[in-house]
């Protein structure tokens, strides 16, 4: 995945200009929104980011989308760990690599729907572990919540996609962030899942 390196850092480049706009769009639309004293919700924050690509250039934020689309394919596809754990350390020397890997996890629950379903949660979960928890962890904890009762609604083995998922992941001993390995490994057992996502499985599956 060498090759990677170079083709991320010009990305970057592009990167930089479009993120500014987008954060100012977003923050603008958050306050409105919200007010001072309310948090959005999930659905509204998705909303809210689909509004802010929309002003930043929606046509930048397609190429986006394809290049990490192609970059998660390539490292869900890469078997052996160092390679994976270089494309970890490529993203995250950069705020605004490692944010656009952040908001490709939303769109990505976003667009999971239909034929495409399980392979746009695939993608979105390889970009969650490419991030690896080099942002707030409650907000990771959150979105590896909605991929699991995604998953289930689209009728697919959440803990087999998780499994995966942890194979992929740091393990704690290199890739840089934290340990997301771990943090998946532990994910259907953790107090997080019990009191927060077994509620919203159906019965038969929780």
């Amino acid at each position: 995945m060498d090759e990677w390196k170079q083709r991320i850092e010009e990305w970057h480049q592009r990167l930089a200009e479009w993120q500014r706009t987008f954060d100012a769009r977003y923050a603008e639309l958050a306050r409105r929104r919200a007010g001072l004293f309310r948090s959005l919700s999930d659905g509204e924050k998705d909303e809210l980011q689909a509004q802010a690509r929309q002003a930043a250039g929606e046509e930048l934020a397609r190429e986006l989308f394809a290049f990490v689309s192609e970059l998660c394919d390539a490292y869900r596809a890469e078997p052996l760990p160092q390679p994976r754990a270089k494309v970890r350390a490529w993203i995250g020397n950069q705020p605004t690599t490692l944010n656009a890997l952040l908001s490709y996890a939303h769109q990505a629950l976003e667009l999971a729907r239909g034929a495409d379903a399980q392979r746009m949660l695939e993608r979105g979960l390889a970009a969650l572990s490419i991030v690896d928890v080099r942002t707030d962890f409650l907000a990771v904890q959150a979105l590896l919540g909605r991929y699991w009762i995604a998953l289930r609604g689209q009728g697919l083995d959440a803990s087999a996609a998780f499994a995966t998922l942890a194979k992929l992941s740091n393990p704690g001993m290199g890739g840089g962030g934290a340990c997301l390995g771990q943090i998946v490994r532990e994910f259907g057992s953790s107090a997080y899942f019990r009191e927060h996502v077994r509620p919203q499985l159906p019965r038969a599956s929780a």
